[in-house]
C-alpha cells in the first residue's frame, strides 16, 4: 500500500517522459492511497495542462470524473481532511521546522504527509523534491527510490 500525492497522480493522466514507471508502480500497488487535498490539486493540474495544451480541450471532466469513480470504487482509498488529519498535519509541520536546518514544507504537502500518516501507509510516491525530503525524515519510503 502507497500513498500518492499530485505529482504522482498526474503521471497517470498527462504522458510525461516517467510516466510508464508510474503506471507500472500503480499496478503492481495492491491498494493507492489519496487525499481530499490531492482529488481537488489533480483537478486544477489537469486544467492547467488543458490550458496549456498538453491535454486535449475538454478532457478535465472526463479524467477527474474517471479518477473520482476509481475513489468511489474503492480502487483508490480516499484520506478526508478531518480534525485528525489536521492536528497531524500541525506534528508534522513542527516536527520539519524544528530541524536543524529546517525542512521547509509548503501546506499541501504537509496535507499529503497527514493523509499519507493517518492512512498507515509506509511509502509515498511524489515527485516533489520538498515533500520527498520531509517524507524521508518521517520515516517513510519513497518511489521513486531517492
Amino acid at each position: 500500500m502507497s500513498y500518492w500525492d499530485t505529482s504522482a497522480l498526474a503521471k497517470l493522466y498527462v504522458q510525461e517522459a516517467d510516466s510508464s514507471a508510474f503506471e507500472t508502480h500503480a499496478a503492481n500497488t495492491q491498494l493507492i492511497t489519496v487525499s481530499e487535498t490531492g482529488r481537488l490539486e489533480l483537478r486544477a493540474v489537469l486544467r492547467r495542462c488543458e490550458a496549456e495544451g498538453s491535454l486535449s480541450l475538454g478532457s478535465t471532466k472526463a479524467m477527474h470524473a474517471s479518477f473520482c469513480a476509481l475513489i468511489r470504487s474503492g480502487q483508490f482509498m480516499e484520506e478526508s481532511i478531518t480534525p485528525e488529519l489536521e492536528t497531524e498535519f500541525y506534528h508534522i509541520l513542527d516536527a520539519c521546522l524544528s530541524q536543524s536546518p529546517p525542512i521547509f514544507l509548503r501546506t499541501n504537502d504537509g496535507l499529503h504527509l497527514a493523509a499519507a500518516r493517518r492512512a498507515n501507509e509506509s511509502e509515498v510516491v511524489s515527485t516533489d523534491k520538498g515533500l520527498r525530503k520531509a517524507a524521508l525524515f518521517l520515516g517513510f519510503t519513497v518511489f521513486p527510490a531517492p
